[in-house]
């Protein structure tokens, strides 16, 4: 096998692990190691958290007889440039000249202003091998997130809209559902299992008040790893029941995003934020969410909202989950735009289809 080749299949596990920390780690990026001697991995890590030790550190952690005559022959793996600023840890460069790796192959610049490039000019000043763009497009499609959020333009959250719908084209088997009728899942289990997890990996998921009505929804990642994110609710004239509501006895935060004129005279909501922030343009009121901590979103309805957010141009990334079953009537599904700036990718998720867009980065 070819030096590129294994480099590439070298960084393609250090891609797999950095992934493990999908529902953690933002505003940070997703960040994998691993550590070969001899055409033998003898250690690996990631980033499991926000604020956590570095996945380098981790990697390092599980060598510590390792000398340094051992790892001036070792490479390390890592899909993103190591950092060689002090944040909330140490700069991972140190450690990498401390400990005295001979190589370095990494997938991509940081583009952090504060890292960008200098990571790599440190590490080349001291004598140590580096490569660079080995598997690029795989580790910034895996970081788009937080390649977005270091853009000083990007002035929203990280924005994912999410909807299934049946072979032919809806949504749901009836277009005007009754209050309280509850959901109608369309999908198999194991594809409700991948939507949990993509609640898990968005900082909050946002529904408007006829989703909320109609399937009165827990928001939850019961199937998956992490945790509930901040649920967010468009309800213009606070005319839910929160008192009702399913989500409110699950763990974590409820915001209700409603317009400043519904907010006068209202009694507070216990154990509900409530943001007089509506406008008709979502980029107004989403710039106020993201100086709120909120990274990033998953919109998950309904329809109206749904299309609200493709008709402005508010998105990032698209999921649709579509059942091999027809409906044959009911609520159509959103109307995608005829121009995007990326394209769709098809895979089975089960029995379903997964049709995911990702907004080019």
């Amino acid at each position: 096998m070819e030096s590129l080749e294994k480099d590439a299949v070298w960084m393609a596990r250090a891609i797999e692990l950095a992934e493990l920390g999908s529902a953690h780690t933002l505003p940070n990026p997703m960040v994998g190691c691993v550590i070969v001697l001899d055409e033998v991995m003898i250690g690996e890590g990631f980033h499991e958290q926000f604020g956590g030790a570095h996945a380098e550190v981790n990697a390092f952690a599980q060598i510590p007889d390792h000398t340094q005559e051992q790892l001036q022959s070792a490479t390390a793996y890592i899909n993103l440039e190591p950092c060689n600023c002090y944040g909330k840890t140490p700069p991972c460069v140190d450690l990498l000249l401390a400990r005295n790796i001979g190589r370095v192959v990494c997938a991509m610049k940081d583009p952090n202003p504060n890292v960008f490039g200098k990571g790599f000019e440190r590490l080349r000043e001291a004598g140590v091998e580096v490569l660079v763009g080995v598997l690029e497009k795989e580790a910034r499609t895996l970081n788009r997130k937080f390649i977005a959020l270091q853009d000083n333009l990007f002035t929203r959250p990280y924005v994912t809209l999410k909807w299934a719908q049946s072979v032919d084209g809806y949504i749901d088997p009836e277009i005007k559902a009754k209050k309280g009728r509850g959901s109608i899942p369309i999908t198999a289990m194991q594809t409700q299992k991948v939507v949990h997890q993509l609640r898990a990996n968005n900082k909050a998921i946002l529904v408007g008040k006829n989703t909320v009505e109609v399937d009165n929804p827990s928001l939850s990642v019961r199937h998956a790893e992490g945790n509930n994110p901040t649920r967010l609710i468009i309800d213009p004239r606070l005319e839910l029941d929160y008192s009702a509501l399913n989500m409110i006895r699950e763990q974590g935060e409820t915001w209700v995003l409603c317009e400043e004129e519904g907010h006068r005279g209202t009694l507070e909501i216990e154990n509900i934020k409530v943001l007089p922030w509506l406008t008709t343009n979502p980029k107004d009121w989403l710039k106020k969410l993201k100086s709120e901590g909120i990274h990033s979103i998953l919109v998950e309805g309904g329809a109206a909202t749904l299309q609200k957010f493709l008709d402005s141009d508010c998105y990032d990334d698209i999921e649709i989950f579509i059942s091999h079953e027809k409906l044959n009537t009911g609520l159509k599904a959103p109307k995608l735009p005829q121009t995007t700036h990326g394209k769709f990718t098809e895979m089975h998720v089960g029995v379903d289809v997964r049709k995911q867009y990702i907004r080019q980065c």
